[in-house]
């Protein structure tokens, strides 16, 4: 028999704002890596205003931040890179949680459903959240580790946009599993991800931005806010 799927993004859907911020108020917290973080907004700046003015892309924006953003822990260790992930969790994403949504989330834990936590984050920092949360899966961005030592790349592709629904077809087909797509559900805030909200039979548009509430309306589908 197939199972049924409840796929969840993080930032801005199950949590207010983006995760990814935290990282940098780590940085700024600890005062480390102060060189790393100017050459970080050097290069990212104009790129976000190249996208507010719609000349680039915002999945390629958010996909070139997410790669450049492993270079944080370019030369540390398993250990040291866990303490960040755990800092992260408990300063930024647990006290940014929906509590509506993670309702939601808890109905369909008891529904029987898989329920699956699939963000552009790095996947460890997801399976923190998801043991807190008891999801059955996490899926998201893979940083690059070399002999133990995390080398400031990530393992492509960022998990945005369609690389959700790339990733997540991986996921099924090396765990062999069979889904029943057209009885799953899928909640997210961004247009971006609404390649993974037609994959689904119940897609939910989650305090979602201008472009995924007019998509959400066109298509009525069920709009959360």
């Amino acid at each position: 028999m197939a199972n049924t799927m409840a796929l969840f993004d993080l930032d801005g859907t199950l949590s207010h704002g983006h995760v990814w911020w935290g990282f940098l108020k780590y940085l700024f917290v600890h005062k480390k890596k102060r060189a790393w973080i100017l050459s970080f907004w050097a290069r990212h700046f104009p790129l976000y205003l190249l996208c507010k003015l719609r000349r680039v892309r915002e999945e390629e924006f958010r996909a070139k931040w997410a790669e450049d953003l492993g270079g944080i822990f370019e030369g540390a260790g398993r250990e040291e890179v866990l303490h960040v992930f755990q800092w992260v969790d408990e300063n930024c994403v647990s006290q940014s949680l929906r509590s509506d949504i993670v309702d939601i989330l808890n109905q369909h834990k008891r529904s029987g459903r898989m329920v699956v936590l699939i963000s552009g984050n790095f996947d460890e920092l997801l399976e923190i959240v998801g043991r807190r949360l008891g999801v059955t899966a996490v899926i998201g961005t893979r940083a690059e580790v070399a002999d133990g030592v995390y080398t400031g790349r990530v393992i492509p592709p960022v998990c945005f946009g369609r690389n959700k629904v790339v990733l997540l077809e991986e996921f099924i087909r090396e765990n062999g599993l069979e889904i029943d797509f057209s009885s799953s559900f899928a909640y997210a805030d961004s247009f971006l991800d609404s390649p993974l909200l037609k994959l689904v039979g119940n897609p939910v548009a989650t305090y979602p931005d201008k472009e995924l509430r007019q998509f959400a309306e066109q298509n009525a589908w069920q709009i959360l806010c």
